[in-house]
């Protein structure tokens, strides 16, 4: 298993969901490209191994939008639980976990049925 030094290795903002928001750098389609690529189909999540440590104690900040595109884009995949069993979190606050684990909650058909009609 990788541990990645996010702050470090990546950037200490995470908040760019990709080119278009913000700046357009560092991105969370660049970082889940970059970190998390052999996840990114279903054989991947056939196990529980874990799969890489993520090291948030150089991240100052983590925005929803990063959080989602990153993390939840695996929702199509797999559950909550083994999004967190296999991307293990370390050295983070608990506010950023929060981030993290509210946009692993939303799925599509949750989006839906919180829209104004």
């Amino acid at each position: 298993m990788n541990t990645i030094d996010v702050g470090k290795d990546f950037c200490p903002r995470l908040a760019n969901r990709n080119n278009l928001q913000g700046d357009g750098k560092h991105t969370a389609v660049e970082f889940r490209e970059k970190y998390l690529k052999e996840l990114d189909s279903h054989r991947a999540w056939s196990n529980s191994q874990p799969f890489v440590e993520l090291d948030f104690s150089g991240v100052t900040k983590i925005g929803p939008a990063f959080a989602n595109e990153a993390f939840a884009h695996f929702l199509q995949y797999t559950t909550r639980n083994q999004i967190m069993n296999k991307i293990l979190f370390t050295n983070i606050s608990p506010i950023k976990k929060i981030i993290i684990e509210f946009e692993l909650t939303k799925t599509p058909e949750e989006e839906d049925q919180h829209e104004i009609k």
